[in-house]
């Protein structure tokens, strides 16, 4: 593949093929060397001709998956989750390599192309076709092309509340355990297994405006993200009542984040909250100023006796001064009357979702992954 850049540069891709493994297995790096990519593309543009003088910049890229496999490990030798955990790297990540390198070859074959002269040429490459191969590179690049099957990371849509098996999901070997139900009809456009997607909401204390996502910190704990729905409303704010004493009781159980999260500038370990692994987040529908952030459960708002209330947990999906309203609700298609919960993984896809008080459904969740904490 070959790009024209700024002042006068021409970026060059190869496919390293025939670089041979180490003894580990994996590809060795240190084979790989300026003058050996310059020789693959000289041998893939023969009978033509290819030389530098200057050489910019260079570097190989590796297929990693660190986004996906390191949180799960780290929780695993902390003892916090069962070593099973670990199985669903392979489960979730094969299918998406070999997907991901079979739309490689097929894109690098695009750039190679020519494109059509006329309607009638069978041959060329239209650019309809090269603007759709470049919104799916764009999709894989960002992560939202990815969509991972039901296992203990990714509960099932159902209408149920029943538990279900993973291995009619046409996983690999291996797959074959409990997976915690879902109701995806509660946020159609939040997809379970895929990458959360980011809209903007207003604090409740301060007013400003912030994406969703800025407040998903990519740290290795969960984020459960309550969707309150109207709590202007006396019967909603019941259930968000309810929600709240569910959580309480089974705090050993799904340990929650009581310390306000590190913050630039600071000392990390005066907040740093290390028997938290599920960060809480309130999104509201109501009028902001028809509700108050002391009318909410403390189990909403955090307070340490050292830094004081947590003001960045409780947001409301309304319009702001001066950057409009985020529809947060029809961005992920839930009822803005009665909410739901979504959890979210550290790697930032769609665990699971429920209706406010289905703690239970929850604990059932966290129940297939985490470690039984003594009581």
């Amino acid at each position: 593949m070959i790009i024209p850049r700024e002042d006068g540069l021409v970026r060059i891709y190869c496919q390293l093929s025939a670089v041979a493994p180490g003894s580990n297995g994996r590809i060795d790096r240190s084979r790989v060397t300026p003058e050996s990519i310059l020789d693959t593309a000289q041998r893939i543009l023969r009978p033509y001709k290819l030389e530098y003088k200057h050489r910019d910049w260079w570097t190989v890229y590796q297929f990693a998956d660190t986004y996906n496999l390191g949180w799960k490990i780290a929780m695993v030798v902390k003892g916090m989750a069962k070593p099973s955990l670990l199985k669903s790297y392979e489960m979730e990540r094969r299918s998406v390599a070999q997907e991901l390198i079979a739309f490689d070859q097929s894109y690098s074959r695009l750039w190679s192309s020519r494109p059509k002269r006329i309607l009638t040429d069978q041959d060329g490459i239209s650019m309809a076709d090269f603007a759709s191969a470049f919104e799916q590179q764009q999709l894989f690049s960002s992560g939202f092309g990815v969509q991972y099957g039901p296992s203990i990371l990714t509960a099932k849509a159902s209408s149920n509340t029943t538990d279900l098996k993973c291995h009619d999901a046409g996983k690999p070997s291996g797959c074959n355990v409990d997976v915690a139900s879902s109701h995806q009809d509660l946020a159609a456009m939040a997809v379970l297994g895929q990458r959360f997607p980011s809209f903007k909401v207003v604090n409740q204390c301060d007013a400003r405006t912030w994406h969703v996502a800025n407040w998903l910190k990519s740290d290795g704990n969960f984020h459960l993200l309550l969707f309150a729905g109207d709590v202007s409303q006396p019967s909603q704010m019941d259930r968000i009542r309810t929600f709240a004493r569910k959580m309480a009781q089974i705090s050993e159980i799904i340990p929650l984040q009581r310390k306000r999260p590190p913050r630039k500038g600071r000392d990390s370990r005066v907040f740093q909250d290390r028997d938290g692994i599920v960060r809480l987040l309130t999104i509201h529908s109501a009028p902001r100023q028809k509700v108050e952030f002391h009318e909410f459960p403390s189990l909403l708002r955090p307070y340490d006796e050292e830094l004081g209330y947590d003001y960045n947990c409780i947001f409301v999906d309304g319009d702001s001064y001066y950057e409009g309203h985020g529809h947060a609700y029809d961005g992920y298609g839930i009822d803005p009357t009665r909410g739901c919960m979504i959890l979210i993984r550290p790697d930032q896809y769609v665990a699971w979702i429920g209706e406010v008080e289905d703690v239970l459904g929850l604990e059932a969740y966290f129940g297939r992954i985490l470690v039984e904490r003594p009581v």
